[in-house]
C-alpha cells in the first residue's frame, strides 16, 4: 500500500482523488493548504505526492521546490494536478521539475495510468 499525499483545496477534487486511490489499494492523506502539507510531510513517509497548483496560502511551484530542497524528497514522485490545457500542463510540469501531470477533471483510467507509472496498482 502506497502512502500518497493529496494536496488539494477543492473538496470535490480531493474527495474524488481519495476515493480512486483507496479503491486501488493506496493510503491517501489529504492536505488542503501548503502549511498543512508541510506538517504532514514532516510527520510521515510519503511514496508519492499529488499537488494542486492553486492553493490558498502558497503556490504549487513553491511547494515543489521546498519538498525537493528542504524535505529530502528529490526522488519522491510529485505529480501536478491542474485544470490547465494538457499541452500547457505538460510544458509547465517539465519546466518546474514535476514528474508528471494529471488533468482535471479527473478521468479514472488516465488518473490511475499516471499513478501506476510511479506506484504499482495494489488492487490487481
Amino acid at each position: 500500500m502506497a502512502k500518497i499525499l493529496v494536496i488539494e483545496d477543492v473538496a470535490d477534487s480531493a474527495n474524488l482523488a481519495k476515493k480512486i486511490l483507496t479503491k486501488h489499494g493506496h493510503e491517501p492523506t489529504i492536505a488542503t493548504t501548503g502549511e498543512e502539507a508541510l506538517q504532514l510531510i514532516g510527520a510521515a513517509d510519503t511514496d508519492l505526492i499529488l499537488l494542486d497548483l492553486g492553493l490558498p496560502d502558497v503556490d504549487g511551484q513553491t511547494l515543489l521546490g521546498m519538498f525537493r530542497r528542504n524535505y529530502g524528497m528529490e526522488n519522491t514522485p510529485i505529480i501536478v494536478c491542474t485544470a490547465w490545457p494538457p499541452e500547457s500542463a505538460k510544458k509547465m510540469a517539465e519546466a518546474y521539475g514535476f514528474d508528471d501531470y494529471i488533468s482535471k477533471p479527473y478521468k479514472v483510467a488516465i488518473f490511475m495510468e499516471i499513478i501506476n507509472k510511479f506506484i504499482p496498482d495494489e488492487s490487481e
